[in-house]
């Protein structure tokens, strides 16, 4: 479950984290595009200067060369200057813009950046060749073109529309601005040598109509504020005076001598280029601004989208532990109950039925979960509610029937041992006034017989855990235990007695034991052959106690039935239908966990199973002086004979097996003197037996 909540809140924290990865990563690259504009509007505005300063290079260059070569140069070597320091603050500038992966932009900035060897060569060819007007003009025009292609840096990295229709009209009237200045240096240079022909007309002719093309253009392009600021500037006197020129010098071609001056003219020339190149500055500028509040709308838009996809991804995070919360919080809660009413209450319910008869079920409380939601954990934790009262409420009606079933095994044991007792007092009766010895030996048969019910009454108790109600007030020595013991089994003539030792058995326990050991001998007896013995030795333990030992040579169990039997002799299960298949087992494991007798199951050598009881220092201890419980004075020598018994005179007046079963009579009588005794003031489980 933890899993599955894991990977279902997992999918939209990941999905918000991609999407506003994604959304940031978008913001932050636009605001780098903006960012490499502005370097390459800066570059621009640096290389419009480096332009104007070539212009001016250029038509102070005609002038020369139309002027013969012999004019004044001053001016021109000021200039060439200036196109230097202007082509180094663009190099400089081109340093820091980025490449990137656009082919056309890492073109331009390689001519920017070469641009010095044909201007150096050009000059070089200007002063030492003898090119005419048009050709010098022509030679710094092509030049002009490849810087001005250059410059248009640009058109392929704005993806923002004002900015780039701002950029459009600043590259449209940056070419109309350098055809003004083409025909400045043609009409200079054609009014300097005073004539000019058929291909410097046709040159002007067509730099007039290039910048008009480009202005109308212009004019169709640029946001209303530059068309504005444009007819407020290029207006005026030097520039209605510059028209008039040139239509006055076109309209004298042909002739032998033009009569203007042509320093006057270009100076008029210069005076409208000058106001054209302020709209250019203004444009330049324009596209700046538009450059800096696109960054700084680029800026914002990545900080607002961070705290955007911040506060979704805390809110996703919010909501998502809440509804943690709400899921695993009661599925928590439903977990510690289900564990608490497994491991704790409904043991505590059980033991509680087990333990009290009279328990009612009214006064069992059964405590809710504590999860009164009304989603579906809620519903499941009703009805874990719902299972756990029917639990409690069948442990209860089990606990009433194993009652009744206990009530109805004391019943009918006391009944079969009311029944036995009375069988027994008649055959003593009789076996007192018999004197023949083959119907004293079918007595004692019978005394035998009445003896083994007795016994299956007894496990009748033991089924319902009540105590039989026969017990000793005095110590009894192990060999008379072992013998009584011997003495309730059928094949007891089996049953060979060796290394006994001298100790003595606590009183309250004799008959527990008596019945234990008569089970496991009893066991040892059915699964041996008749031909076979049951060896029963007992040992004193250094520690304290005694250890017996049954042995047989029987089939023997495996090592998994072995294991079982063990687990069930040190751990009783509850009464159920497998217990009637292993009777003796449940009833020895009863009874040796009544007194902390430990008995365990072990192979024999070479077959066969050995039955260890290891009685405790508690109830036994070495033999010392006590009295002999009442019929029990018999005297018995090392072999385990009988060597003498009140009632009779010799031994040879019975045979041997009636010697045995006279003996086994004398025991049991004795024993049945003092269940008399003890009888009169009946046990606290016969007080329990008789109340169910």
């Amino acid at each position: 479950m933890r899993t599955q909540l894991l990977a279902v809140v997992l999918i939209p924290i990941i999905t918000a984290l991609v999407l506003g990865g994604l959304r940031i990563g978008s913001a932050v690259q636009n605001a780098q595009d903006i960012d490499n504009v502005r370097q390459l509007v800066r570059l621009v505005d640096k290389g419009t200067g480096l332009l104007e300063e070539l212009e001016d290079e250029r038509d102070l260059t005609a002038l020369y060369i139309a002027a013969g070569r012999t004019g004044d140069t001053s001016r021109l070597d000021t200039q060439r200057p200036q196109v230097d320091a202007a082509l180094a603050r663009v190099r400089a500038e081109a340093v820091h813009v980025p490449r990137g992966t656009n082919p056309v932009l890492a073109t331009r900035l390689a001519v920017l950046d070469a641009l010095g060897g044909p201007v150096a060569s050009l000059r070089d060819t200007v002063d030492h060749s003898k090119m005419r007007l048009l050709s010098v003009v022509n030679a710094y025009t092509a030049l002009i073109a490849e810087l001005t292609d250059a410059l248009d840096l640009l058109t392929p990295d704005i993806a923002h529309q004002t900015l780039a229709v701002r950029a459009g009209a600043l590259e449209t009237f940056t070419r109309a601005t350098e055809a003004a200045s083409r025909q400045r240096a043609l009409l200079g240079g054609v009014l300097a040598q005073g004539h000019f022909d058929s291909n410097e007309a046709q040159g002007m002719t067509l730099a007039g109509r290039q910048q008009q093309a480009l202005i109308r253009e212009f004019r169709a392009g640029a946001p209303l504020a530059q068309r504005q600021f444009y007819e407020r500037t290029v207006t005026g006197r030097d520039v209605d005076r510059a028209e008039v020129l040139q239509k006055q010098v076109l309209a004298r071609q042909g002739t032998s001598r033009l009569r203007l001056d042509a320093g006057e003219s270009f100076d008029t020339m210069t005076s409208k280029l000058e106001l054209m190149r302020l709209v250019e500055k203004r444009l330049v500028g324009s596209v700046e601004d538009e450059s800096s509040r696109e960054q700084h709308q680029a800026e914002r838009s990545v900080l607002i989208v961070s705290l955007v996809v911040l506060l979704i991804l805390l809110l996703t995070f919010g909501v998502t532990h809440v509804v943690m919360r709400s899921i695993v919080g009661p599925l928590h809660t439903l977990r510690a109950s289900a564990l608490d009413i497994t491991e704790r209450r409904l043991p505590e319910v059980v033991q509680l039925l087990r333990g009290s008869s009279d328990a009612q079920l009214e006064a069992i409380k059964v405590e809710p979960t504590g999860i009164n939601s009304a989603d579906e954990i809620g519903r499941v934790a009703h009805a874990f509610d719902d299972v756990h009262r029917d639990s409690v409420r069948l442990a209860f009606e089990q606990a009433q029937l194993r009652g009744r079933i206990n009530a109805m095994f004391v019943n009918l044991s006391q009944r079969s041992q009311t029944l036995v007792e009375r069988q027994l007092e008649l055959i003593d009766h009789l076996e007192n006034g018999e004197q023949d010895p083959d119907l004293l030996a079918s007595l004692f048969k019978l005394d035998h017989l009445a003896t083994r019910m007795r016994r299956n009454g007894e496990n009748l108790l033991v089924l319902a855990g009540e105590k039989a109600g026969r017990r000793w007030s005095a110590p009894v020595r192990l060999v008379d235990v072992l013998r009584a013991a011997t003495s309730e089994i059928e094949q007891y003539q089996r049953v060979q007695l060796r290394g006994l030792v001298t100790a003595d058995v606590d009183g309250r326990a004799v008959n527990d034991i008596v019945h234990l050991i008569a089970e496991l001998l009893e066991n040892a007896a059915a699964f041996s052959s008749p031909d076979t013995e049951v060896l029963v030795t007992s040992q004193l333990q250094s520690g304290g106690g005694a250890k017996v030992e049954i042995q047989d040579s029987g089939i023997g169990m495996t090592a998994q039935d072995l294991e079982e039997a063990n687990e069930r002799l040190l751990n009783p299960p509850v009464v159920d239908v497998s217990v009637a298949r292993r009777m003796g087992v449940f009833v020895v494991g009863q009874l040796s966990g009544r007194h902390g007798i430990r008995v365990q199951l072990r192979r024999s050598s070479p077959r066969g199973i050995t039955a260890v009881v290891m009685l405790p220092q508690k109830l036994v201890r070495e033999h010392g002086d006590h009295m002999d419980p009442p019929g029990l004075s018999a005297r018995y020598n090392p072999e385990g004979r009988l060597t003498g018994w009140r009632n009779y005179d010799t031994p040879e007046q019975l045979d041997e097996s009636a010697l045995a079963k006279r003996a086994y009579r004398s025991r049991r009588h004795g024993a049945r003197s003092a269940g008399k005794e003890h009888r009169s003031t009946p046990s606290s489980a016969n007080r329990s037996s008789a109340g169910a």
